[in-house]
């Protein structure tokens, strides 16, 4: 059994769903707002607190209201959020999501520090406690990070034993570019593969198999590029291996990639080989609710195995 820590953005949310574009100077309606937690590893820690996992989420709050709404909102469904740092330095992150339903494309005003604050003598005593006590139950432990959370996350990876480390990155950001040298699986995009090797877009499987040798650079690890198309591709051997993704829509394509790196991140904790896992990542992101919006469209197991009942023909070989 392993241990799962998440390391990294934590907000509230509020999702508008529309069917109009943002217009200078103009408004637009919505009948359909969510209001939630969000930030990408706190999406994953909540999700696999769904799925039963044993999960800690490790973030820098502010203890005022919005802080305590998302702290709560984890723990109620089962985080581990004894650990959050709650600093009087830190702004809540708030985030003002826009969705346009017809196109699928989004856009957001967020309200945040652009980096958390230093750690402190003694909340660094703290996170040495919480590390004495995740090491004695001698669990292996698998850490996901986005690279917002970079001085914190760098202390856990260096004082944590046995940790495989997953980073999931959409941006060249030099905190993310640092990290992903100690990640065991770098996920990233397409945009920022191409954006790496100074390429708009990729048109054939050589350029995409020179991406992820140059991607090397970055990480002694695996790399696992997402395509837009929602294939995932990885070097074994040096052949460019592709696991193809499931052309189902998503509710939103901001929730979409929290769900993708929730389920690899599981995947890599119960020790499956990557194929299934990627597999598994993809499947889940088609077990997504499309009725349901935010994190109530998160899928649970059963959602999941049915999906793959449906999409997937020899369903019971792979799992």
């Amino acid at each position: 059994m392993m241990t799962i820590l998440t390391v990294g953005f934590a907000c509230l949310d509020l999702l508008c769903f529309t069917s109009s574009s943002l217009e200078q100077n103009g408004s637009i309606t919505s009948d359909n707002f969510v209001h939630c937690g969000g930030g990408s590893c706190a999406n994953t820690a909540y999700l696999l607190a769904l799925w039963g996992e044993d999960i800690y989420h490790i973030g820098h709050l502010n203890n005022d209201h919005h802080g305590n709404q998302i702290e709560t909102e984890l723990a109620n469904v089962g985080v581990n959020t004894r650990q959050f740092i709650f600093s009087e330095k830190m702004i809540t992150p708030l985030e003002a999501i826009t969705i346009n339903e017809q196109s699928n494309t989004y856009s957001i005003i967020s309200h945040r520090l652009m980096q958390p604050p230093k750690l402190t003598i003694t909340e660094k005593d703290k996170l040495a406690h919480f590390i004495r006590t995740v090491s004695e139950n001698k669990h292996e432990i698998v850490m996901l990070a986005d690279g917002y959370e970079a001085e914190l996350s760098e202390y856990l990876i260096e004082h944590l034993p046995k940790v495989k480390v997953i980073m999931s990155v959409d941006n060249l950001s030099a905190n993310s570019l640092y990290l992903a040298q100690q990640a065991d699986y770098l996920i990233v995009t397409e945009q920022f593969a191409s954006a790496f090797v100074k390429l708009k877009a990729f048109y054939n499987s050589e350029q995409i198999k020179n991406a992820l040798k140059k991607l090397r650079n970055l990480t002694n690890g695996k790399i696992i590029i997402r395509m837009y198309n929602k294939d995932c591709v990885y070097l074994d051997h040096q052949q460019v291996v592709i696991i193809s993704g499931f052309n189902k829509q998503t509710a939103d394509n901001i929730t979409e990639n929290d769900i993708f790196q929730g389920a690899f991140t599981y995947g890599i904790s119960y020790g499956w080989p990557l194929a299934k896992t990627i597999l598994f990542a993809n499947l889940a992101i088609a077990a997504a609710n499309n009725q349901k919006r935010g994190r109530s469209a998160m899928p649970n197991l059963v959602d999941i195995n049915l999906a793959g009942k449906d999409l997937i023909k020899d369903f019971k070989y792979f799992f």
